[in-house]
């Protein structure tokens, strides 16, 4: 297990190390000036091609990213036996979580003629009336993160619940249920206790905090920072922060699902509570399943943003 652990911090350096190179060659690059007149100002669908293939390739190389950490610790935790599936939960959430440090990393995309001195101030780019830069609270409302938070503090109450309630096993590892009578013992494993339920709840809580950090950069810093974009832009971020949200919530949901189902198998497979067991596997079992749909839905608005971008732009008929 630390040797999983240390391979995706290596990982996650050599992810770091690489947007830092990538941002000193993009400050080093100048930038060609907009030309002037009404014609610049308003982007060719030829421009707007070009922006939107450069957000996206952003985006595509932190999913290449998170899936080459997946498979690279995958098969570090191939040899690692008897942990019912912790290496597993474990290299997903951190692959997630490279993946989204990596995004927010990565340098940000430049408007045509932003190169300019250390003495100037960076010009706005606007979807307001003034041109001012849509704030956090234009591209998503406040209650679009409850959702998250809320399963993430749902799991963990149920990880400080299944560590409570756990025993030690012969090697003194909480991840034993047991049950202790007058008269009769009984107990089941796997069940997720502090030995599998404290690096899980890190997990979350990283994967929860890299998603934080790449909403900051998605509300700061504009996908489509040519001038003549604004609106294009703010409907590009809207659509991402959608997918972002969904693709986190998601995952929290398969993770709090997938605990569930280990701890209800666990309490089924005592006599006492196997009714409660039963019931705990049936939520579990829908909750992961709420996870993978938002995951789906999250990669079809992905796949599908330039054209949904295109059809929310639109002009409203005369």
């Amino acid at each position: 297990m630390t040797r999983m652990i240390a391979l995706a911090l290596v990982l996650l350096l050599a992810a770091m190390a690489v947007s830092a190179v990538a941002s000193w060659i993009s400050r080093r690059k100048p930038q060609r000036a907009l030309g002037t007149g009404p014609a610049s100002a308003a982007s060719s669908k030829h421009a707007e091609d070009r922006a939107m293939l450069a957000a996206q390739i952003r985006a595509v190389a932190a999913l290449v990213f998170a899936i080459v950490m997946f498979l690279t610790l995958l098969r570090a935790s191939i040899g690692l036996t008897g942990q019912v599936g912790l290496p597993l939960a474990l290299t997903a959430g951190l692959s997630a979580s490279g993946g989204l440090l990596l995004f927010s990393a990565l340098p940000a995309a430049k408007a045509p003629g932003s190169h300019r001195l250390p003495s100037q101030k960076p010009a706005t780019i606007g979807a307001g009336p003034a041109g001012s830069a849509p704030t956090a609270r234009m591209l998503a409302s406040r209650w679009s993160f409850a959702l998250p938070i809320v399963v993430l503090l749902a799991y963990a109450a149920l990880i400080v619940a299944a560590g409570l309630t756990s025993s030690p096993d012969e090697l003194g590892r909480h991840r034993v249920l047991r049950l202790v009578s007058a008269d009769a013992s009984s107990a089941a494993t796997p069940y997720p206790g502090w030995f599998y339920g404290v690096p899980l709840l890190v997990v979350a809580v990283l994967l929860t905090g890299s998603a934080f950090l790449a909403f900051v950069r998605i509300s700061r810093n504009p996908s489509l920072p040519n001038p003549g974009m604004a609106a294009l832009d703010s409907r590009w971020r809207r659509v991402a922060i959608q997918v972002l949200l969904r693709i986190t919530t998601g995952i929290l949901l398969g993770y709090l699902g997938g605990t569930a189902i280990v701890a209800g198998r666990a309490m089924a497979a005592l006599s006492s509570l196997h009714g409660w067991g039963i019931a705990t596997v049936v939520v579990g079992a829908a909750l992961a399943l709420t996870g993978v749909v938002l995951l789906v839905l999250a990669a079809r608005s992905a796949l599908g943003i330039r054209a949904a971008v295109r059809r929310g732009n639109r002009p409203p008929a005369a």
